[in-house]
Parts: C-alpha cells; structure tokens; sequence
C-alpha cells in the first residue's frame, strides 16, 4: 500500500503495528522553509493564495515524510463566505470584523469568497497522488467562539447558550450550514479525509454539550461521504457523548486514555502524544511513543499529538519521531 491506502485502510479499522503518523500543525512555524516564506507574505496572504498554500501543506510530506497532509489553511477562513474581515496578528488571537452574532443566520452563504481553497486542493493533488490530503474545518461551536470574541474563556458565547438558548440555536443552524458547505467543496475538490476540530467544545458542561452541540456535529458527520475525524480537547467529561456521533475516528488530546476511547466507539483513534515531548530530547521521545504504541498495538490507531506542533520544536526531533514509527514495519 501506498501512504494514501495505508492512512485509509486505518481510518476504516486496519490494525498495524506500524502506524500512519502526522502532525497537526505541521505545516507551520516551526520549519524553516515556512518561516522564510512568511519573511516575503502575511499569515492570511499565504492562506488565500493557491500557489504559496499548495507549496505550505506540502513542505511536511516532503521534509519529514508524515503519511498524510493537512490542507493549510486556517479555522476561521470560512466565516469570509459569511462576510467576514479577518485581522490575524503575530502573538495574539485572531479578531473577526463585519460579523454582528445577533443578524448571522440571515446571511447568505457565498463560496466564491473562499475558491481560493478549492484551487488550493486542486493544485496540490495535481502534485500528490500517494499520500493522503486531508481538509478541515472548526465545528460550528469552536467557530462560533471566535465570532462571540475569544477572550476569558470564551464567557461571551456560553453565557448567551444560557440566556438565548433558541437564538444560540439558530446561530449553529447557520454556522453548521456554512461548515458542511465548506467542507463539502474541500471534497469536490479531493480531498481524502475530513478533519472537524472542535477544540473549545470541552469546556462546556456535559449537558450543554448534549443538548445545543451534539445534534449539529452529529449532523455534519452522517452528512460527509468521504472517511472524518472529529478532534478534541479536555473532553473527559464528554467522552461518552462524544463517541457516538458518528465520524470514523476519534482525536483527543494527551489526557485521554487512547484504548478507552477505542472501547467505547469501536473506531480508529488518532493521538495523543504530549507535544510538549517534542521539546525533550530523542530518548525521552521515543520512550513515551513506544509506550503509547504499545498500548494502541491491537487497535486501529493514527499516530498524533494531542494538539498541534509547538513553534519552538526542532524539525530534526520530529523527523525522528518519523522515522522510528516507519522503521517499526
């Protein structure tokens, strides 16, 4: 098998002792050849710019030889499809302008705004045929963080689910829509895999979750007709919920037990080293990597961290960490 067929036959419950592995943000700050590039052009510039994007996602296939690609790109890229400006600044959380929460359900939907991602697709699998691409989007609640505003922890949007339950409603309606919209033409395009990174879901109650999160990602997953992931994080308290909304694989992050995630959905897993680990040194890496590949030894497993590549990480550990995994078939 090729890297694509082996990344897939994974996703679908193939058992390897040799797993796929990649990284997510590993086409971003901590290679060189991508901080020279954004010597010459802006964060958003390098995002909706086909040529320099196309260029970015593939930097890690070839640098560090990962099994699969991840379209780069950034979360928030779609709400441009709603109207939105995006200001994204070095060191600071990215704003969203033009946007008011309270009119986002009566705006229309216009995928032209962001063709530049479809073409971005095109070019690279054009390029690419024998490792996996994979195309993304935040679910409709971490985007909705950033439309509510990001700051203390994101109060903004879990004190209106309570106070405006029935319009919080109609905002993940709208922003579901938007989400599967956009997803689908990253699988017009061809993509190989669909990623829906719900980073902030974790820190709502369980029953908040259940009720106003749950019925829309449950949604996009019976919706998408290509193999998905749904990523994520402090999710301990969820867990059970979570496992049953239907994507053929589960990420989480380093605090999760990867076997117990396994038993409870019965589908593949991706995860959850520590990215702090790659700070270390190869020993230490290496020793915690066996110990996570032990455990995940008789299970469907896609080799991950539990978020993405710190930016101060040095390429040469992560290449190693690479090459131990393929030495492993």
């Amino acid at each position: 098998m090729n890297k694509k067929e082996f990344f897939l036959d994974t996703l679908k419950g193939g058992v390897y002792r040799r797993k796929p592995v990649w990284f997510m943000r590993q086409a971003g700050r901590f290679l060189k050849s991508y901080r020279l590039l954004r010597e010459k052009y802006d964060f958003l510039t390098m995002c909706t710019t086909p040529d320099l994007a196309s260029v970015v996602t593939m930097q890690p296939l070839k640098e560090l030889d990962v099994d699969a690609m991840i379209l780069f790109s950034d979360i928030l890229i779609p709400l441009k499809a709603l109207g939105a400006h995006l200001l994204f600044r070095d060191g600071v959380s990215p704003v969203v302008e033009n946007l008011d929460i309270r009119n986002i359900s009566s705006r229309a939907i216009d995928l032209d705004e962001v063709s530049f991602v479809y073409d971005t697709v095109k070019n690279i699998k054009k390029d690419v045929e024998d490792a996996a691409l994979i195309g993304f989007a935040a679910a409709p609640f971490t985007l909705g963080c950033y439309v509510f505003g990001s700051g203390g922890d994101f109060y903004r949007i879990r004190s209106f689910i309570y106070e405006y339950p029935n319009e919080f409603l109609g905002i993940m309606d709208k922003l579901s829509e938007l989400t599967l919209e956009y997803l689908n033409m990253q699988i017009r395009a061809g993509v190989d895999v669909i990623q829906l990174f719900d980073s902030w879901a974790g820190i709502l109650p369980k029953e908040v979750y259940k009720n106003f999160i749950y019925p829309f990602n449950r949604k996009i997953a019976e919706a998408l007709n290509i193999p998905s992931i749904y990523f994520i994080k402090n999710s301990a308290h969820i867990n059970d919920v979570v496992s049953t909304l239907g994507f053929d694989c589960l990420s989480v992050d380093w605090r999760e037990h990867l076997p117990t995630i396994h038993s409870k959905t019965k589908r593949c897993v991706q995860g959850n080293l520590d990215n702090t680990l790659l700070l270390t040194n190869e020993n230490i890496l290496i020793e915690n990597a066996v110990k996570l590949l032990d455990a995940t030894k008789n299970i469907p497993h896609i080799l991950n961290l539990g978020h993405g590549v710190l930016p101060q990480t040095n390429p040469d550990i992560v290449k190693h960490l690479v090459d131990f995994v393929h030495s492993l078939e």
